[in-house]
């Protein structure tokens, strides 16, 4: 019995690699930036986009969370997150436009991909605890699933076909 159909199941494997390539793609903008400009450019970046909320609500918990998060990846360590964000990019773009193309090898490629990636992101988050980096592991999950469920599917048809 199956608790959805394999239509739903597509339109999640769909949405999710969308949404896999949105996050990556920022998590690559993101390495870039952290890698081109300095401390303080980066420091006034964030004073820019929270503008004056932080003076508003100095007490504010999600702000006040959101600009701790990012001051721990900046400063002395920036260039090493800014490697860390361009080449999983990279590595991970690699595995969705192949998917994209709809290569069967893609499919197990990619689940295994972002499921050495989502331990690693299991370990940092034991040093640097993220509830953003908790929710993009559970999502890479998710995601995992989906691509599985989707390989599998691909291979009966292509198996059926070739019947």
């Amino acid at each position: 019995m199956k608790l959805i159909s394999e239509k739903t199941y597509h339109v999640l494997f769909d949405i999710g690699i969308v949404l896999k390539a949105i996050i990556t793609a920022l998590e690559m903008i993101f390495g870039v930036l952290f890698y081109i400009l300095t401390t303080a450019q980066l420091n006034g970046m964030l004073a820019f986009v929270i503008g004056g909320e932080i003076n508003e609500q100095p007490r504010d918990f999600l702000w006040n969370y959101f600009i701790q998060g990012f001051q721990r990846f900046i400063g002395p360590e920036q260039y090493f997150w800014a490697f860390i964000l361009i080449s999983h990019g990279i590595v991970k773009i690699a595995a969705l436009v192949a998917i994209y193309y709809k290569k069967l090898w893609a499919y197990p490629f990619a689940a295994a991909i972002f499921a050495a990636l989502a331990a690693y992101q299991i370990y940092s988050y034991f040093f640097i605890p993220s509830l953003l980096l908790l929710l993009v592991t559970i999502f890479d999950f998710v995601l995992i699933g989906l691509i599985l469920h989707e390989w599998k599917h691909k291979r009966r048809i292509a198996r059926a076909v070739a019947a």
